[in-house]
């Protein structure tokens, strides 16, 4: 019998606190909906894990390693049993050191570590009996933020021609009195409609409330999907330009998402035979090759240089002197956590494009599938090889992330290689 608990924590920040996103510069003025950090324990015979969802933008690799050593500690779980995913809100605080603006306060990781300790700790106490049902639907929020122009370039816009991951997996979790104990479900695309420094969950925190409202529980839980190169249709103002949302709109999508999983719901889901296993695995994807240090050196030097452009610069000079060479591949983990027959999970370490989850369904076609961006945190934004030409946002900002190059052909290879690697796992 799988056994099942929830739990969750406020990590909702003090006012003032710096923000991430695009509001990262300006100081939270006040708090529009709390943020949480939602903890689903699983237990099926010697086998365990957990499924954290965390309402913030993402962490680096670093922070996240901590996290999951402190839950080590704590807990004695194993990082593979950990399986930590970022709702990527851009209405939250600063917990990265992403774009070269500032540092997050350590004071705040504190409070999210103390967090995660406690949920993880209460989820586990509160296990229960549950049966597994799943299903699959679609949804037409998203819409492509990489606008192609007559000359193939991609720009700043929206494109309905364009791809988005439309996918929204839903798995329903129920005691043995047939209650919802818990409802995992999953949507592709930025929650950016928020450009106030407010902080707010954003859309997912909207959905997560109406669920947790229409299935009499505390347990719904929103997982970022492969959005990363997507924005909310409803913002979007025809193919001209994107227009600043309000919180109108943001319940709007919230509702939207939470009515297509009771639809979902509704039309019935089909029972899965649970079995729990967990991997990791680590794609390594090329990098193109990086400026040499003569080159940046003379950019740290350019008085007319934008300010982060030559702390990027610094920056790679510091690491050619501390490891004698730029690294040549981005290394992002991979990682599968079966939740039973044909159910799964295969969360990646980036901001994944669409088209990047359009591959991970097709590599695991039966089913259900849940394709997975901001899982364990972010390396870096994820195009796939067809973008690459095109350039724009999420393929020209690597250097945004501490790389020393974009990304070069070969990713969608190396992605789908770390895919075939975890089929025997989460098959």
């Amino acid at each position: 019998m799988l056994d099942a608990g929830y739990a969750q924590r406020s990590i909702t920040p003090p006012l003032g606190s710096e923000m991430e996103g695009f509001n990262q510069r300006d100081g939270a003025r006040r708090v529009h909906d709390d943020l949480y950090v939602r903890v689903l324990s699983l237990a099926y015979g010697p086998e365990e894990a957990a499924i954290i969802a965390l309402d913030l933008l993402f962490m680096e690799r670093a922070q996240v390693d901590r996290m999951k050593g402190a839950l080590g500690r704590t807990h004695g779980l194993l990082p593979a049993q950990l399986f930590l995913n970022f709702s990527h809100t851009h209405s939250g605080p600063r917990i990265s050191r992403w774009h070269y603006g500032g540092a997050p306060a350590p004071a705040y990781l504190d409070r999210i570590e103390d967090a995660l300790i406690a949920a993880v700790g209460a989820a586990r106490a509160h296990r229960q009996p549950v049966t597994l049902e799943a299903g699959m639907t679609a949804t037409d929020i998203p819409i492509s933020r990489r606008r192609v122009n007559a000359a193939g370039q991609a720009e700043w816009g929206p494109y309905a021609a364009g791809p988005s991951c439309p996918a929204l997996p839903v798995c329903r979790l129920r005691g043995e009195d047939g209650a919802t104990r818990a409802l995992l479900f999953s949507v592709s695309c930025h929650p950016t409609i928020n450009h106030a420094p407010v902080i707010s969950a954003e859309y997912p925190g909207v959905a997560v409330a109406a669920l947790n409202a229409r299935e009499d529980t505390a347990g719904a839980i929103f997982l970022q999907g492969a959005g990363g190169d997507t924005k909310p249709r409803r913002v979007a103002v025809g193919d001209d330009h994107f227009r600043d949302g309000d919180w109108e709109d943001v319940a709007a999508v919230g509702e939207e998402a939470a009515a297509r999983v009771i639809a979902r719901i509704a039309d019935g889901l089909q029972p899965v035979r649970p079995g729990l296993r967990a991997a990791i695995v680590e794609a390594e994807l090329p990098l193109s090759p990086p400026p040499s240090a003569d080159a940046l050196a003379a950019i740290v030097a350019d008085d007319t240089a934008a300010d982060d452009t030559r702390r990027w610069a610094a920056d790679m000079l510091d690491t050619l002197a501390c490891r004698g060479a730029l690294p040549a591949v981005a290394p992002v983990q991979v990682h599968g956590l079966r939740l039973g027959d044909g159910l799964r999970l295969i969360g990646v370490e980036g901001e994944l494009v669409s088209e990047l989850g359009a591959l991970m369904l097709r590599r695991f076609p039966t089913g259900v599938t849940f394709p997975l961006g901001y899982t364990n945190g972010s390396r870096l934004n994820i195009p796939c090889d067809r973008q690459l030409p095109e350039g724009g946002y999420g393929v020209d900002t690597a250097w945004e992330y501490h790389w020393p190059a974009p990304l070069a052909p070969g990713i969608d290879a190396a992605l789908a290689r770390a895919l075939d690697a975890l089929a025997p796992v989460v098959a």
